[in-house]
């Protein structure tokens, strides 16, 4: 048999070997709303705890599929061919932070959806339907607090996904919003998590469940459970400044056949790390299981390439895929609603998810490679599970290839289900996920391997994260999902997912762990905090965000900045920053990057004596102003927005990317007379004020800005 497959896949090597691609345009091009700014997120009211499991505990629906496996001659016939079994493994790894994330008490719903990444100083975490912050040594910063309070969605829907973007050293908070079928995003307005966040609601065509979103250099990439356009972009530039009016445009996925066994959920290319190829597009991953399907012939991924053009969106387009054939897999394990995984004690399985690409497919640039990781549930036989985990390579944007695939499992007879994968800045791959039977509850584990291991092995002696105490009976639905994403330093892992205290009783929990040795001496930029928004001038102050990677605290070191690659200064950082601390430094010397039209290159990179690896010394920004149109240069009423906020609480925002110096407020009766003014506020693209008529009475008032030179208005019907 296992020669069959090795001429089945040299039979298939032709048909991934060409790389001529057709092409499709958007199927939709929208807007998102512009929310406005919320007050800083460590100030919202908290959740408090229910005293045990909620009375009223709320099931999170999924829109799944249940017709089973539609080819009974599907490949494997036997046992995985991959299956890895008992290793000899050649190297242990310990876990490093390891604490409780939330709890059922807190969150009151199930599954838990458990989500969560780490920035430089911090960890945020949402489940179904709360956000927490941690310090990185897991001390509660803020929260719990409600999602839907938060993220004004009006209420607490699920499905909450956490992000942190490194090229802009901001963090990204989503939930869904059933009653507009629309995904609401939080964006923070600063580095600082606990502080205030730009949002913004974006309504599709039919309900948006099971989002699940990756950062990449010039959008946020979505995908959902829908039919017909189940992948979009979103306007990534605009939502870090607050902008309104984000652009998102959706694509359907040409030749997807869709899992008829649970969710359909692609997932997008997920960049780890600063660097990437230029114009470098986004990605988009399935697999293809020949059980779903005749006309499946063979189980393979398919990789469509999406193209963008932000000043022109009907020119994007989605490229047809790329096949990459696999060595069989069986991605159907039971029918969605009947559980997967067995339980001691309990009838009740569990579900582990199968047929979709787990969260998150983590993308990392090389200098002679590009790697992507995904893994996902295969059905073993004898009622257990394993991971089938591939990391694909490309040079530059061209086709992909399996670089190496395997399948995790050990002889013991446990199922590893719900895993995630990632990659740190050498190549070292880590996986966690969860492990249970009908003999042993749920526990969470990881594992990985070593660049320099043997391909298709995991060779990390399996260690254990956190033990289950108990196990769950009173539904099949389990985790959803989990995470893992890279630390800021790009050599630690993190990762949460669910497991139980008690029975039935779940908690979700955060680990970190690293696969390579720590170095003494070793900082870098990782970030310009500022300039940051434009408009630019001819004198901007650089303000450079620094780490140290190393295990010793540094000082006195050196920090060069670079315009267009010509050395502009180099001075002296004086402070002392600890190990994996962060810290900020402003140049005295000041840069002109103020011509509309021109871009602008700015490095900043440190110079320190000793350093032990000289890949993260650096950091690089483009900025670039747009010569701006008349309409952009005007102050007129098209720029004037009213949001009412509550009763009778209303937000002014005059958006506009132009600096018109200090601007005023006025809300006046019919008769011209002044009931309410005030300054408004400079924040994002745009000046924001907030107006309480509470004590007017209702009819209509006239609300005007104005910078004492020019002026804007409108109607305000108070009711």
């Amino acid at each position: 048999m296992k020669n069959s497959y090795a001429l089945l896949t040299i039979l298939l090597i032709s048909l991934s070997s060409g790389f001529a691609q057709n092409s499709f345009p958007p199927v939709s091009v929208s807007e998102g709303i512009f929310l406005g700014e919320t007050m800083p997120l460590r100030d919202f009211p908290t959740v408090e705890p229910t005293d045990g499991i909620p009375e009223n505990l709320r099931e999170v629906p999924m829109n799944s599929r249940n017709t089973g496996r539609l080819n009974p001659n599907a490949l494997p016939q036997g046992p995985d061919p991959l299956i890895q079994g008992d290793t000899q493994f050649t190297d242990s790894f310990n876990v490093l932070q390891n604490f409780d994330g939330a709890t059922v008490s807190e969150g009151q719903a199930v599954p838990p959806d458990p989500s969560g990444a780490a920035g430089p100083n911090h960890y945020v975490h949402a489940v179904n339907v709360v956000v927490k912050i941690f310090d990185k040594s897991g001390t509660l910063l803020a929260g719990p607090t409600f999602l839907g309070s938060f993220l004004q969605s009006g209420n607490n829907s699920g499905d909450p996904i956490v992000m942190y973007d490194q090229l802009a050293d901001r963090f990204f908070v989503s939930q869904f919003k059933p009653s507009t079928n629309a995904l609401v995003i939080g964006v923070s307005t600063t580095p600082d998590p606990t502080g205030s966040y730009y949002l913004y609601q974006f309504p599709l065509n039919s309900f948006p469940d099971y989002p699940h979103y990756s950062v990449w250099p010039n959008a946020y990439f979505l995908t959902a459970n829908k039919s017909g356009q189940t992948t979009y972009a979103l306007e990534r530039d605009k939502m870090l400044i607050g902008a309104p009016s984000p652009q998102i445009t959706g694509f359907s996925l040409p030749g997807a056949v869709q899992n008829p066994t649970t969710v359909f959920s692609p997932e997008p290319a997920n960049l780890l790390g600063t660097d990437y190829p230029a114009n470098v597009p986004g990605y988009i991953v399935y697999l293809q299981d020949d059980a779903w399907s005749g006309s499946i012939a063979f189980d393979h991924l398919k990789i469509w390439s999406i193209d963008l053009d932000w000043e022109n969106t009907g020119n994007s387009s989605i490229s047809s895929p790329e096949i990459i054939p696999t060595t069989p897999f069986d991605s159907f394990l039971f029918p969605f609603g009947s559980g997967d995984i067995s339980q001691p004690g309990t009838s009740q399985r569990i579900d582990a998810i199968s047929g979709v690409i787990s969260y998150m497919a983590n993308y990392r640039s090389f200098p002679t490679h590009n790697s992507f990781l995904v893994n996902f549930n295969v059905d073993l036989g004898s009622t257990t599970s394993g991971i089938r985990w591939i990391e694909l390579r490309n040079v530059g944007n061209g086709p992909f290839t399996i670089f190496q695939e395997g399948t995790w499992t050990l002889n013991d007879g446990e199922s590893r289900f719900m895993g995630s994968t990632s990659m740190d800045e050498d190549g070292n791959i880590g996986l966690a996920y969860n492990k249970g039977s009908s003999s042993n509850n749920v526990d969470i584990m990881h594992t990985g391997r070593l660049v320099t291991d043997p391909p298709g092995t995991m060779t990390v002696a399996e260690t254990l994260i956190i033990s289950s105490g108990g196990v769950q009976s009173n539904t099949n639905r389990f985790g959803d999902y989990a995470q893992m994403t890279m630390d800021l330093n790009n050599r630690t892992f993190w990762h949460t997912a669910e497991y139980f205290s008690s029975n039935n009783f779940w908690r979700t929990r955060i680990a970190s762990f690293k696969l390579k040795a720590d170095v003494t001496n070793d900082v870098g930029v990782y970030n310009f905090a500022e300039p940051f928004l434009p408009p630019f001038t001819s004198s901007e102050n650089v303000e450079v965000s620094l780490y140290n990677y190393g295990t010793s605290s540094q000082s006195n070191f050196d920090i060069e900045l670079y315009l267009d690659g010509s050395l502009v200064a180099t001075e002296t950082f004086t402070g002392t920053l600890a190990p994996e601390e962060s810290a900020t430094y402003t140049f005295t010397q000041s840069i002109d990057i103020g011509t509309p039209g021109q871009p602008y290159v700015v490095e900043a990179r440190t110079i320190l004596a000793g350093d032990q690896y000289g890949d993260n010394d650096e950091f690089e920004r483009t900025y670039f102003q747009d010569l701006l149109s008349a309409e952009e240069q005007a102050f007129n009423e098209k720029k004037l927005l009213i949001y009412p906020v509550s009763d009778r609480i209303y937000e002014i925002r005059f958006s506009s990317s132009v600096d018109f110096g200090d601007m005023s407020y006025k809300v006046m009766n019919l008769l011209g007379q002044a009931i309410e003014l005030g300054d408004m506020k400079r924040i994002g693209a745009g000046y924001v004020a907030s107006v309480n008529l509470a004590s007017s009475s209702s009819g209509v008032y006239i609300v005007e800005v104005s910078n004492g030179k020019e002026k804007a208005s409108k109607r305000l019907l108070v009711k």
